[in-house]
């Protein structure tokens, strides 16, 4: 009886802890959360890349997967949003977890170069990254303040783009709500971002046991 009270006691400790970390729609890291370390990631660049290389005011992390529809349909408005804040203190990051030939990084510089990525674009071979950030979709959105602490997560907007034979078509008509971009504008005027949470739309993010 003792046995099964310190086993069900120390179950509520870690559901407490979850909980308590946890966001509306991320079972991992909540509004507020700070940035998880990692180290030497490469880049479609060539070069390694870790946390603490990162100096800019805001930092959007972005999960991507080359093969998926949501990401291609996406691609455009990702590329154009980076341009929009290319001479502020922004750094955006792509990052690729799947395993899958098409995701890996040869693939990935492939897909940079026809889609004109200008941003650093890392793959995570051992998903750790992606685990501590909870993303679970492609596309998924991290955007962090310059203490590192996560001020949104979720959506670029509010109309989710797929892209497939018939081209690019946004699933609620056009954005009307920029979600990302709204963010960034809000954490670098030193504002409270108004939406800082979304639920995720897109590809799983395809985890290794």
């Amino acid at each position: 009886m003792k046995n099964l009270r310190l086993i069900l006691s120390t179950l509520f400790l870690v559901f407490t802890f979850h909980a308590a970390h946890a966001g509306q729609y991320n079972s991992i890291i909540n509004i507020g959360d700070s940035l998880p370390d990692f180290k030497n990631l490469p880049s479609i660049e060539g070069s390694n890349l870790s946390s603490s290389d990162l100096t800019e005011s805001v930092l959007v992390l972005v999960s991507l997967a080359n093969h998926c529809p949501w990401v291609q349909g996406m691609d455009p408005d990702l590329v154009e949003l980076a341009n929009q804040f290319k001479d502020q203190d922004v750094r955006f990051i792509g990052l690729s977890f799947n395993h899958r030939e098409d995701d890996q990084l040869p693939a990935m510089k492939e897909h940079a170069k026809k889609n004109g990525y200008t941003f650093s674009y890392l793959y995570d071979e051992s998903q750790q990254l992606g685990r501590k950030l909870g993303a679970t979709r492609t596309p998924e959105y991290f955007v962090f303040d310059k203490d590192r602490k996560l001020v949104y997560t979720g959506l670029l907007y509010n109309s989710p783009a797929k892209k497939d034979s018939d081209g690019i078509k946004h699933i609620n008509g056009e954005p009307s709500e920029f979600y990302v971009h709204d963010a960034i504008a809000a954490t670098l005027a030193g504002k409270p971002v108004k939406v800082a949470e979304t639920r995720a739309h897109g590809c799983t993010v395809k985890y290794v046991n």
